[in-house]
């Protein structure tokens, strides 16, 4: 049995690894779990953690000179116990005899791989978006928009999420636009068409208040980016949870702890059947920061109906 300090910088390692390996091509979120907020997180034990929050208590006075008056700390600095409640393990057994019919392609390193690829990824993407929709309505301070998106309306709605922020003084730098594909072809007919009224009057001034150059537009599968999910197993889409459609956020608003606390794999033995197993148990959660809670804003709909048939291959309703 290897020694717990062993076992433990094995787990980081793996964390470290997972991130460089998967989370720029794979983790369509990736910024978001990698959240400037994290670096004022500390662990206190295994899935809990403290949260930092600074507040200056009160600003300037008038001076007056030749006088002196009694100085104290005019800040508080506080610290808010969180616990981690996305709790997840995974494991597997492999027969060695698969490994050597299939050239090493059934191996741990291929096996966990492609469970990474095919399950953690998505599930850290649905995470994430349903954690902080549901962050923010049960913040309940607004952010929530319901109009049909068009062509013809999505650049008004984009800048009036723009401006509610520049209201709240959230910072114009590091803002991030997550959108599904729809909505993204959407903003491309808007901005041909845009750019077709430019042309056709070239005398009229743009009376846009914010280009899309401001901010990162990142394209997320429609079936990862939605309301709510079943993480029973995995993660499952659920047929009561909306579409989003758009998630205007500045970057640090949120904190995403993650922490493997156990990353390792057996030779094959009695106990095991003769297979190698490997397991690994992570904690990983999403918190949007009650005082930061301005700076994220969404669009959702309903989600479209997937098409039936009347049994003679006739697609009927909504594709």
């Amino acid at each position: 049995m290897m020694p717990e300090s062993t076992t433990i910088n094995y787990a980081e390692a793996y964390m470290a690894a997972v991130q460089e390996s998967f989370y720029p091509t794979s983790l369509y979120s990736s910024a978001l779990w990698l959240s400037p907020a994290n670096a004022g997180i500390s662990f206190l034990g295994a899935k809990t953690i403290k949260v930092p929050t600074l507040k200056i208590n009160a600003g300037r006075t008038d001076h007056t000179r030749r006088s002196s008056t009694a100085i104290q700390a005019n800040y508080s600095d506080d610290w808010t116990p969180m616990q981690l409640t996305h709790e997840r393990e995974w494991s597997t057994l492999v027969d060695p005899i698969d490994v050597d019919e299939t050239n090493q392609v059934v191996s741990i390193a291929n096996v966990t791989r492609q469970f990474n690829l095919d399950e953690k990824m998505p599930e850290q993407d649905r995470y994430m978006f349903s954690k902080l929709y549901a962050d923010k309505t049960a913040k309940n301070d607004g952010g929530i928009y319901t109009e049909s998106l068009d062509a013809s309306n999505i650049l008004t709605i984009f800048d009036e999420l723009m401006e509610q922020m520049d209201e709240k003084r959230v910072p114009a730098v590091g803002r991030l636009l997550y959108v599904n594909s729809h909505t993204n072809t959407i903003l491309k007919q808007a901005d041909a068409l845009n750019r077709t009224l430019l042309i056709s009057n070239p005398n009229n001034i743009s009376r846009a208040v914010h280009t899309l150059d401001e901010v990162t537009i990142v394209v997320v599968p429609s079936d990862l980016i939605q309301t709510k999910f079943d993480f029973a197993v995995g993660s499952k889409t659920v047929d009561d949870a909306q579409q989003i459609d758009m998630m205007l956020v500045y970057n640090g608003v949120q904190i995403a702890p993650q922490k493997y606390s156990f990353v390792g794999f057996d030779q094959p033995n009695a106990a095991n059947g003769g297979n190698y197993l490997y397991r690994e148990i992570s904690y990983d959660d999403v918190f949007l920061l009650p005082t930061k809670s301005a700076g994220i804003a969404f669009h959702v709909s309903d989600k479209a109906k997937p098409a039936t048939t009347d049994g003679t291959g006739t697609a009927q309703g909504e594709a």
